[in-house]
């Protein structure tokens, strides 16, 4: 299983961190995701112990930010909250910095909102940054990834599905289970919170068959889920030039 191309995302976890870390490795997970903070004045309180923890278990460490914003004082003012603890964990400035932007309620000043909590990270030299958002967010038009000033990796939450829903997602969090605990575990197709050149990976304790969509082929299949080519023709007893429809189950483990 040490082909997976996985990342944890931690904000509170009520297992030992050590033992956490540990025993999602052989799942393949090689990177995490701290929570720092909430808001303007809310830190976890557990981030010392995930990071130390995480480091000693050979994980990369990025950082992320829940935002409470509904005005763009606030946003800059939590960006620089976000940054003052990631320093003060000595997290380097090209670790991912991650805004995790689910609210109750959204409107047409979200984009504006999230652009200035970006940029101000961006003009104090953090040029690594991901926009994690709910798969409802982007359908629903409220946040539309292209018109996003920086162009950040794009995190999808899209719990329990079998693949994302939104086109282009850099990585995708989905729920799975260890040890009796619910798991934030991400597939990152991009290699974006991983090492470069790593092996690329599959899904993780997920159905073992992909939902054809519109546009779909094998060789899009294969590179949107780290498989070989190959091996997914070989799996499907089909050859290149085999046409797919929408809604056509191919097994993809």
């Amino acid at each position: 299983m040490e082909d997976y191309n996985m990342v944890a995302f931690c904000t509170e976890q009520t297992t030992a961190e050590q033992e956490y870390f540990y025993s999602i490795q052989p799942m393949g997970v090689n990177a995490c995701v701290v929570n720092l903070t909430i808001g303007r004045n809310e830190r976890n309180l557990l981030a010392e112990k995930q990071i130390e923890a995480a480091r000693k278990a050979g994980m990369l460490v990025h950082a992320s930010h829940i935002a409470r914003f509904t005005t763009p004082e606030e946003a800059r003012d939590e960006a620089k909250f976000f940054l003052a603890n990631t320093r003060a964990f000595t997290l380097p400035k090209n670790a991912v910095h991650t805004l995790i932007f689910t609210p109750t309620v959204a409107d047409k000043s979200t984009m504006e909102l999230i652009n200035f909590f970006q940029e101000t990270l961006y003009l104090h030299g953090y040029r690594n940054q991901d926009l994690c958002v709910t798969a409802q967010l982007i359908t629903n038009n409220i946040i539309q990834p292209g018109n996003l000033h920086l162009r950040p990796n794009l995190t999808v939450i899209d719990y329990n599905r079998l693949y994302p829903s939104v086109a282009g997602a850099g990585t995708w969090i989905f729920d799975d289970e260890y040890l009796d605990e619910q798991q934030l575990i991400a597939y990152d197709f991009m290699d974006f919170y991983t090492k470069p050149n790593q092996m690329r990976g599959r899904q993780l304790s997920l159905d073992t068959e992909y939902i054809v969509r519109a546009g779909d082929s094998y060789w899009m299949i294969a590179r949107q889920l780290g498989m070989e080519l190959a091996e997914l023709l070989l799996l499907n007893n089909a050859r290149i030039g085999d046409k797919i429809v929408p809604g056509q189950r191919i097994k993809i483990a």
